[in-house]
């Protein structure tokens, strides 16, 4: 049998770039990210994203009910950057995003404001702000040009 030589190095992140929600698939990708984060000494970028099309038609009409969903949000946010310094990522931001479909924001919006070299989501939601989110994973696992992960329990 042949030696092996690949003369390859595993690739050391910068920016890690986690989507995240209120479910235990969301918690997932959240706990994968700040491992990758912590591991490779990179930026940990938290990301959620107000879903615009989950609101009702008469919700989205209503102001003060998006700005609830979005102090909520942003709540949350700061609740997963607390977490995330507390397990040992240093460096951690949050950004808040809104749009139709969170896999798109994510991926075409957010990931090159914030230079991501890898992209993070969990696996399905049945709950949160990805009820869809199979197909967004699915999305940004096709659609990516960085590296991106699917994490799942």
């Amino acid at each position: 049998m042949s030696e092996l030589d690949l003369n390859i190095e595993p690739i050391q992140f910068k920016h890690v770039l986690v989507g995240v929600d209120e479910s235990e698939q969301g918690y997932v990708a959240l706990a994968n990210a700040i491992h990758q984060a912590s591991e490779d000494q990179a930026h940990l970028i938290i990301a959620s994203v107000l879903e615009m099309g989950e609101l009702s038609a008469i919700d989205a009409l209503h102001l003060d009910v998006i700005k609830a969903r979005r102090a909520e949000i942003e709540a949350n946010l700061a609740k997963y950057a607390a977490y995330a310094k507390a397990k040992g990522a240093e460096h951690v931001t949050t950004i808040f995003a809104d749009g139709a479909k969170a896999g798109e924001v994510l991926l075409q919006d957010v990931a090159p404001k914030v230079q991501a070299d890898l992209i993070i989501v969990g696996a399905h939601s049945r709950e949160g702000f990805w009820d869809s989110l199979g197909s967004q994973a699915a999305y940004i696992a096709r659609h990516a040009t960085i590296s991106s992960m699917v994490a799942r329990r």
